[in-house]
């Protein structure tokens, strides 16, 4: 008797976790997967078994594959920026001195700051009559309303509110490296690009794949400076396929192509995150 409940303690402690994780994540997912095989009316009520029938309509839909594609060039582009800039930071400000309180605060800012609050910021940093970039580049571009500039003004906006988050977990993992390791492999005559890449990168490589996984899970659904900013446009070039979900199903009622394209969108985004492990099997040393 003994014995089992010390089996059975684990799984008592994780039940309530478990239950509201059943209760509020996997019961939904379940319940709009069923209801995509459904006509559900504006009430969300289910009238009429169709099959498959949405996601064909789905998938005729241009504004969706639009979206698609613009949800993934967003990824493309945002996570390896991100990335990147958050281990040149952290790579930066590895060494504690009297000013790295500052220093460290100013990286991590974009991380205390609200999506509406910098949505404003950057709505007036680029607007095209009183906005600084146009006065400092000498341009006249109306930067979230031209299809050349929208989307990549987007993504530069979403690459900085992401290097706060990614600062602060590389230096902590830098900072946790042995100082003797790094110490002796520039005795040994490693310069400084070959520090980076054969030691550094390596030793954080745990906390690189964490990162790696959280943005593609984050960046694949995103959709607040779309719908804070553009609103889709211009001509769907910024929509996303979570921009798309809201619209086509809370704005426009039409449950029935929002369901299917809510269920379409989490399997690409689960392919992504399934891709991204590839790199735990290469490139992760524990």
């Amino acid at each position: 008797m003994k014995k089992m409940a010390k089996k059975m303690e684990p799984f008592l402690y994780l039940f309530p976790s478990m239950l509201l994780l059943a209760s509020f994540t996997y019961f939904p997912f379940v319940q709009n997967i069923i209801d995509s095989l459904f006509i559900v009316n504006a009430s969300g009520v289910r009238k009429a078994f169709v099959g498959f029938e949405n996601y064909l309509l789905l998938f005729k839909n241009e504004q969706f594959i639009q979206a698609v594609f613009n949800t993934i060039k967003y990824a493309l582009i945002t996570i390896p920026c991100s990335l990147g800039i958050g281990l040149l930071l952290a790579i930066i400000a590895r060494k504690k001195t009297k000013t790295s309180i500052i220093y460290e605060a100013l990286f991590s800012l974009p991380m205390a700051v609200s999506l509406s609050v910098i949505a404003m910021i950057f709505q007036l940093m680029l607007n095209p009559n009183l906005g600084i970039v146009n006065k400092i580049l000498g341009l006249d571009i109306n930067w979230l309303k031209e299809r050349l500039t929208a989307l990549p003004s987007l993504i530069a906006m979403e690459i900085w509110l992401n290097i706060g988050f990614n600062f602060l977990f590389m230096l902590t993992a830098i900072r946790s490296i042995p100082e003797e390791i790094l110490e002796s492999s520039i005795i040994d005559g490693v310069n400084k690009v070959q520090l980076v890449y054969k030691i550094i990168i390596p030793c954080i490589s745990p906390t690189l794949l964490f990162l790696l996984v959280s943005s593609i899970a984050k960046t694949m659904i995103t959709s607040g400076l779309t719908l804070i900013l553009t609103h889709g446009g211009p001509n769907g070039t910024t929509e996303t396929i979570v921009s798309f979900i809201y619209r086509t199903a809370i704005v426009n009622q039409n449950y029935n192509v929002g369901y299917a394209a809510s269920v379409v969108g989490f399997f690409i985004t689960f392919l992504f995150v399934m891709i991204s492990f590839v790199y735990e099997k290469k490139g992760v040393n524990y």
